[in-house]
């Protein structure tokens, strides 16, 4: 694609969505409140009041089992207003959260972790006990990526829970702290299905006020938690187009957004005064999914023709084009910035024309065929999916690109009804995300119908060391590539904006889960 043509095109979708968020004409009347919440206030004097926060689509459910729970508004929103045995920090480390003190044996099959004493819902009536923990494990948990290794969930006492492994899995702390990890209680969940929609919260936050499918969600401080937060409400918008985002944050009707166009996010955020830039890189990839559920009779049922279709890939145009050179390509579902990070595809990265053009003349679909690639509307996807189409015609394959709000774009996968979807994960555990490929309940193993391995997903969860965990890699790497159902294409990045206090409100280190400013902090040290 040329710079002419880049231009071109996004300047089309960047006129239309500017025009999208013109329409919207959100007053800005819930701007950040507090004395010390500034974007240039010291973190140390930090303290919001209400703050609005940008989601990239509505929040349909707060209930763990509901299929929704993988997607972000859902999950991000859930994360802050339960409590959790584990939670991530700023930087992304697992620290106990309801935990007071654990231990693993010496064979690392058995956590035995004790909680906090005394503590309670938000409601400061129900106590929190170790039994919430086995049926929440039972209700939401069981079988999901990261919890497959789990063999039996134990109250030992009301604040001692063990938990014993088929396997080993050193980072099973991280799986308690993702986004199933979270705990809510027996007593008032069990068979309740109107719960979910006023639950109780162990976590920083409760819930204020909430209608399922409504476009504003409200949390408030927990007083029942643990520590002391330095934002006593949080509002959160779903705003679902990203140029709308910017023209919010500009005008003062949002105070922090995770997924923003980065070109016009720096022209019109670019005041320091005002606003700060929020880049992020995910542990995550973007990946290019084929509905292989009902392809029966369609030219992407031949793996040579989804392989096809992955040679003719330009991974560093789709990155310098659509994401300002940000995206680091890649040919393996083990984003490149991983230590582990191996590919099996021959020829690695690079596009070859010549060996996409061979595979398709072997197949009855020769002279090409129409195909709808579907994409949610995040900031730069939808320049990425047209990046992937210009270059798929050069093989004779016309791609339509539909760029979708993310509700759009969750039903189609829920509903089967994409065909290929531009897509991906983040996920703080590579395992979560090795599932979320490759096991028998992963998402896109599901939305796809793609093939799937729990024992390899497992075996990588059980190795120890670099040399271990790779060779389990390399299997699942080529199980990827043979079948092809998902094609890798690089690391998944963006760009954000605050105008909030550093640190008082943020995403975690290459995560897309939220943090707020606490005392005590997670992790500190016990007095």
């Amino acid at each position: 694609m040329k710079a002419s043509m880049k231009r071109g095109l996004i300047g089309v979708l960047t006129a239309s969505s500017l025009a999208a968020g013109l329409l919207v004409g959100i007053a800005p009347a819930h701007a950040a409140k507090g004395a010390n919440c500034q974007v240039n206030t010291p973190t140390a004097k930090a303290q919001c009041d209400l703050i609005t926060v940008a989601l990239v689509g509505k929040v349909v459910s707060l209930d763990p089992a509901n299929p929704v729970k993988t997607t972000n508004p859902n999950y991000v929103t859930k994360l802050l207003m339960m409590g959790q045995l584990f939670r991530f920090d700023v930087n992304g480390v697992a620290q106990p959260d309801l935990v007071d003190t654990w231990s693993v044996s010496k064979d690392g099959l058995v956590y035995t972790l004790n909680l906090r004493k005394n503590m309670k819902y938000s409601d400061g009536v129900t106590p929190v006990t170790a039994d919430d923990a086995v049926f929440s494990y039972d209700y939401g948990q069981k079988g999901q990526p990261s919890f497959t290794a789990v063999k039996s969930v134990v109250a030992t006492s009301t604040t001692q829970i063990v938990y014993t492994l088929e396997k080993g899995f050193a980072d099973f702390p991280r799986a308690l702290a993702n986004i199933y990890g979270v705990i809510n209680p027996r007593s008032k969940a069990e068979g309740n299905a109107a719960y979910w929609n006023n639950p109780l919260s162990a976590g920083p936050y409760k819930l204020k006020s909430w209608v399922p499918g409504a476009d504003e969600i409200v949390l408030e401080e927990n007083k029942n938690y643990w520590a002391k937060v330095a934002v006593k409400q949080i509002r959160f918008l779903a705003i679902p187009d990203p140029v709308t985002r910017v023209l919010a944050m500009r005008q003062g009707t949002i105070d922090y957004a995770f997924d923003l166009p980065l070109a016009i996010g720096k022209d019109y955020l670019g005041d320091k005064k005002k606003f700060r830039a929020q880049p992020f890189q995910l542990s995550g990839t973007f990946t290019i999914d084929f509905n292989m559920k009902k392809a029966a009779g369609k030219p992407w049922s031949d793996v040579k023709v989804r392989q096809a279709m992955s040679y003719a890939l330009d991974r560093k145009q789709f990155s310098d084009l659509a994401f300002n050179g940000n995206i680091t390509p890649s040919c393996a579902l083990t984003y490149p910035s991983h230590p582990n990070y191996l590919c099996v595809k021959p020829g690695g990265v690079k596009q070859d024309l010549a060996k996409a053009k061979a595979l398709l003349a072997e197949t009855q679909w020769k002279d090409g065929f129409d195909i709808r690639l579907s994409v949610f509307n995040r900031p730069g996807w939808g320049d990425g999916a047209s990046v992937i189409a210009s270059q798929w015609k050069k093989i004779g394959i016309n791609a339509t690109v539909v760029a979708e709000p993310d509700a759009v774009g969750a039903a189609g996968q829920t509903n089967g009804t994409f065909e290929v979807q531009l897509s991906g994960y983040g996920a703080p555990l590579l395992s979560t995300g090795l599932a979320t490929y490759m096991g028998s309940k992963g998402a896109w193993t599901v939305w796809a119908g793609s093939k799937f391995d729990d024992a390899l997903v497992e075996e990588y969860d059980a190795a120890l060391g670099k040399t271990a965990q790779q060779a389990v890699l390399k299997k699942i790497e080529q199980l990827l590539w043979d079948e092809s159902a998902h094609l890798m294409v690089g690391q998944r990045s963006g760009w954000g904006a605050s105008a909030l206090p550093l640190n008082i409100f943020t995403n975690q280190r290459a995560n897309d889960q939220y943090t707020v400013l606490q005392t005590p902090a997670l992790g500190a040290k016990k007095k």
